[in-house]
């Protein structure tokens, strides 16, 4: 899997998110799985929409990934969401941002793949941290997928080819703009 480390237009050289990506448990576990046809953005504002946490693209599609880190049990149901409390032993309801902007972040992505007509499926992710458990009545699914196991998250990545290699390239110069976009064919012999 290639890192894409998006540095901060204030500054030339910033050692802080070269280092950060070392530490990233998500970076990492994908990266064992991943192989070098996939792409892995990190903190990426697309045309100065808001910041998407993580961006993987790749032959298995163009997936946003959330990390949230509350804990606590949350469920979906009736359309609404509620959150466990221990004090009261009973549902709560419960404001679920981090679903939310799980969901957001996707959608964000694929209006602007779209607006630069690219293919513009986007799998939105929720990966919760340990101690957080989320769930839904069978017929209330979020519209995103929630997986805290990064091994099978890696796994239902590649599981399928969605797109080819020069859609990839493309997203990928969309996302970086420091790649070089792919050259396209001439329409004469001469060029």
């Amino acid at each position: 899997m290639i890192l894409h480390p998006i540095h901060p237009r204030n500054s030339r050289f910033h050692l802080r998110s070269l280092s950060s990506l070392g530490s990233d448990r998500l970076a990492l576990i994908l990266g064992r799985r991943l192989d070098d046809g996939y792409h892995y953005f990190r903190k990426v504002t697309p045309a100065g929409l808001t910041e998407i946490e993580t961006i993987v693209v790749g032959p298995g599609g163009t997936w946003t990934i959330q990390r949230a880190g509350l804990h606590g049990r949350f469920r979906k149901r009736n359309g609404h969401w509620y959150r466990w409390s221990q004090s009261t032993s009973t549902w709560i309801p419960w404001d679920a941002q981090s679903v939310n902007e799980a969901r957001l972040a996707g959608h964000r992505l694929e209006l602007y793949l779209e607006r630069a007509t690219q293919p513009c499926d986007v799998e939105a992710v929720l990966v919760p941290e340990p101690g957080m458990e989320v769930g839904w009545e069978r017929d209330q699914a979020p519209g995103i997928h929630v997986e805290a196991n990064l091994e099978h998250l890696a796994a239902r990545i590649v599981r399928d080819e969605v797109l080819t290699p020069a859609q990839v390239d493309r997203i990928v110069a969309l996302l970086d703009p420091r790649q070089p976009l792919p050259r396209l064919a001439t329409s004469s012999p001469q060029g």
